[in-house]
This record gives structure tokens, sequence and C-alpha cells, in this order.
């Protein structure tokens, strides 16, 4: 026998009404690649909440000046979304390398977020695009804050993912390093939008995951960028920047080693995503000179 009941709302009224009725602790589940495909316990008491049929909680919606993707969003739809594609490409980069074809058709961009896994792929792209959360919180109010910061509390419901159009720079990109080619969980991995005019730097941002119990932004590599020519010394000192970054954020770690010279690798494989050109292309191996 279990204390645990389970409920399936299927309109956004009926969800908001149960949310704020609750007397139990409430449990959410969408996709449910963790407690129900990973084998991670199901709660012994309250609700739990299948949002995963919710009209209104799925979707990607870019009819106004910012993108708005519903939290029960499956990884497999981003991955494949043209419009999306067009605006922030690292973001489906990022959602067609997590995991397997299987778990990206049940897992979502809000459980993504709300597992807050130090490897979770799509959330250092969602970082660089300075996202926004919409949370349907205890007695059901609504709230917006920064994904920045944003620390999932028990009860709360991320609704809805919003990328503010002033943060979507011109060029995005996404890369990754597991412990191998696919299917791979990230042991490190670089999100960085940036503005780039004639082969140089503008505005940028730059988050590792991976790297530390959360994303981290590497505040040194976008100096080592930001208002600079695409040109062999811009890159030896990115690297040089990103290697700092990885001393400063785990410091007297086993995988520090291992990491500081993975990154410089990841790193120029990111601006050649970034700029569409080969990581063999001469200008990377001057770097390395």
């Amino acid at each position: 026998m279990t204390a645990l009941a389970v409920v399936a709302p299927v309109h956004m009224a009926a969800l908001r009404e149960l949310i704020s009725a609750a007397k139990a602790p409430l449990h959410f589940l969408a996709g449910g690649t963790d407690m129900l495909i990973a084998g991670r316990s199901l709660p012994e008491a309250g609700v739990l909440v299948d949002v995963s049929r919710v009209e209104g909680l799925a979707g990607i919606d870019m009819r106004g000046r910012d993108i708005r993707i519903g939290a029960a969003t499956r990884v497999a739809t981003l991955a494949d979304h043209g419009g999306l594609r067009a605006k922030l490409p690292a973001l489906c980069h990022a959602a067609r390398q997590c995991g397997s074809a299987q778990i990206r058709n049940r897992a979502t961009i809000g459980g993504n977020i709300a597992n807050a896994a130090p490897s979770a792929d799509l959330v250092p792209v969602l970082l660089a695009a300075e996202a926004r959360l919409v949370l349907m919180q205890p007695g059901g109010r609504s709230r917006e804050t920064e994904l920045a910061g944003y620390a999932h509390v028990p009860g709360d419901l991320i609704v809805e993912v919003i990328l503010p159009s002033e943060s979507l720079l011109s060029h995005s990109a996404f890369v990754k390093l597991g412990p191998r080619l696919d299917l791979t969980i990230a042991r490190l991995n670089l999100a960085l939008v940036a503005n780039i005019q004639k082969d140089c730097f503008g505005a940028l941002r730059l988050v590792a995951g991976s790297i530390g119990p959360e994303p981290r932004r590497l505040s040194l590599a976008e100096a080592a960028l930001a208002g600079r020519r695409l040109a062999p010394p811009t890159l030896r000192d990115f690297i040089s920047a990103l290697t700092s970054e990885v001393d400063m954020a785990i410091p007297g770690r086993a995988s520090q080693s291992y990491k500081r010279r993975a990154v410089a690798g990841i790193g120029l494989d990111l601006i050649a995503c970034l700029t569409g050109t080969s990581p063999r292309d001469r200008l990377f191996e001057e770097a390395l000179e």
C-alpha cells in the first residue's frame, strides 16, 4: 500500500485549481525519464501530478517578440524545430545531443531544468540566451524569474521558458565532450551566443556545464574574445582564459588536469561551429602552435 495518489489533469485551469487547493505535497511528472526510466524512487506520499497531457503546456510560440516554449515541450521537438534553429541554433544542437532518440521523445525542457543535473545539455544554452521562466507556485500563483540563479523548489511547476528577443544574438553554438561519441553524458559542455561582424566578435555570452555543481558563466574567456578579430592571437588568449576558468572552477578536483586540457580542444570546436568553419582550418592549427 502507498499513500501516493496519482492525477493527470488535461486542462491548465484544472491544473491551477489542483495546485491552489493542494493539501498534500505535489510531485510533478512530465517525460518521466528520471523517475520512471532511470529508476529514481517514487515519492512515498503526496500527489504525483502527470502534466504531460495538459493542453497548452507544450509547444513553441514564435508569434510575438519573444520565443515562448511550453515546459512540457519534448526535447525532440526542440531538436527539429526550423524556426528555433533560425533564431538559436545552439539550442537545437544541444537538444539533438540529449540521450537517445527514445529519451528525446519523452524528455521535456522543463524537466531538464528542474532536474538540475550539472551535465544538463539544454541549460548552458538557455543561460547564455538569458532565458526566463514562468512558474506556477503553491496556491496557484504565477511568477516570472530569470533562469540564472534559479534553484528549483519542490512544489514549483515550471510552466514556460521565455527566450527574450533582445538576448538572441546573431550567432550561437553548442559543443559537448563525453566519454564516448554518442548517447553520452557530458563531462564538459560549452554554449556561446555572440554577435559577429566582419570576422570581429561583438557582444557575447559563454556558459560551461559539468564544470562544478551548476553551469558557470566564463567571463575571462568572454573578455578574451569580445571586440577582437577572429585570428590566432585571439584564439590563443581564448584558450588560455578557458584553462584559467577550469582552474578557478574546480581547483584540486581529480578531473581538473583532464578538463583543463580538454577545454582547449572543445573551445576551438565551439568557435569553429559558431563561425561555420572547420576546426582543421589553418587558423586553428596556428592557434595551437
